[in-house]
């Protein structure tokens, strides 16, 4: 990929130029939240909210956890069992696509 503003060489992966500064690419609008399907430990909540915030999903599951200790068992148990049933799930792969997305890598 190149800058559109100075020409340079840049990361396919990058939000911005390295050589001038301009953003490049989209950058991250958040989007809705919604519990994926592939990358959750056990309701998906903290993956959709690493998601939805643009952050690595372990970072979320260890601050969740801490933070519902920090705040007493209960009340960080409550809420996740409630942002688990409120937080909609990423609709399912048409099935067509659902056998794609499961072929083996071959390499």
């Amino acid at each position: 990929m190149y800058c559109n503003i100075c020409g340079q060489a840049i990361a396919e992966q990058a939000r911005f130029c390295s050589h001038c500064g301009h953003a490049v690419g989209h950058l991250h609008a958040g989007g809705r939240l919604m519990r994926p399907r592939f990358d959750r430990k056990i309701g998906g909540v903290c993956a959709a909210f690493a998601e939805h915030l643009d952050l690595d999903p372990s970072l979320v599951r260890i601050l969740w956890v801490f933070l519902t200790f920090a705040a007493g068992f209960f009340p960080g148990l409550i809420a996740y069992v409630l942002a688990w049933i409120i937080i909609p799930e990423v609709p399912a792969l048409p099935p067509a696509a659902a056998v794609q997305y499961q072929q083996p890598v071959v390499g």
